[in-house]
């Protein structure tokens, strides 16, 4: 099943919708989580069959229902922003909490976070909220690196910290942030970033760039040790994308635009 699957993600990449299709459906109605969740994510954006969010969500519950973390966190952006389902934020948090203990979701580790750190489907609790915040951060998740640094800046939660705020800001800038500003205006760590260097003292900002000169460089050598792991698949390699180095579908961005449809309009804290 593994190079079946490889294959239908490099299909994907190359927007070969049907072949991707023909790699996962058989295996998906064996039961496969993985292909379930990947024809899942192929009807909700209509990918090579129709536009079908009822039949994605039937195939992501059930993927979800042998813990896909991508499954259920995709299930958490349905109910949260109301598609296919009445809009239940408490259902939305559970799926999020499932996907987020699985330890390989970042963007659900991000739901949860923003979700306690509003109170949005659960008791607001700025503690617990960064806690999950820095788990997807330190997983490289670009939004909750930002929501991070604001955290620090205002002190959510924490103790006020404009150079930890300073170093989040930056670290938000490795990953895709064009998406997030281009559906959320609230996302801009350049502003934020020279807000903050025309506070701080220069010895502080040369604290704040050494630290991310060697993180990024650790962080870079571990990411090439974990491509060189990884099994090839027999056509054309995907890119290792996610913190744990799997290969991961590309246009994860599409899910991203339906978080923020979820999202939109809530006040940050």
């Amino acid at each position: 099943m593994l190079a079946q699957f490889d294959d239908g993600v490099a299909a994907l990449q190359q927007g070969d919708y049907a072949k991707a299709l023909e790699a996962w459906q058989k295996d998906a109605e064996a039961g496969d989580p993985r292909s379930q969740y990947s024809m899942g994510y192929l009807y909700q954006f209509g990918l090579g069959v129709p536009h079908d969010l009822p039949k994605a969500k039937e195939w992501y519950e059930k993927a979800a229902a042998q813990n896909n973390a991508d499954a259920l966190y995709a299930l958490g952006l349905l109910y949260e922003a109301g598609k296919v389902v009445p809009r239940d934020l408490a259902q939305a948090m559970s799926y999020y909490r499932k996907a987020a203990d699985s330890g390989t979701q970042a963007d659900a580790e991000y739901a949860v976070g923003r979700m306690i750190l509003r109170g949005r489907g659960v008791a607001r609790d700025p503690k617990e909220g960064v806690k999950w915040l820095r788990k997807a951060a330190l997983h490289r998740q670009p939004a909750a690196q930002y929501m991070l640094g604001a955290a620090y800046e205002a002190g959510w939660g924490v103790t006020p910290d404009p150079v930890e705020a300073l170093y989040w800001y930056s670290r938000s800038l490795d990953g895709d942030v064009v998406e997030l500003q281009e559906q959320d205006m609230a996302f801009q760590p350049k502003i934020a970033i020279e807000s903050l260097r025309r506070r701080l003292y220069p010895e502080e900002i040369r604290q704040v760039e050494a630290r991310l000169k060697k993180d990024r460089s650790a962080e870079k050598k571990a990411i090439q040790k974990a491509v060189k792991a990884a099994p090839q698949p027999k056509e054309k390699p995907a890119p290792a994308q996610g913190f744990d180095g799997d290969l991961r579908l590309e246009g994860h961005v599409l899910l991203l635009q339906l978080h923020h449809v979820a999202v939109q309009g809530a006040a940050v804290p």
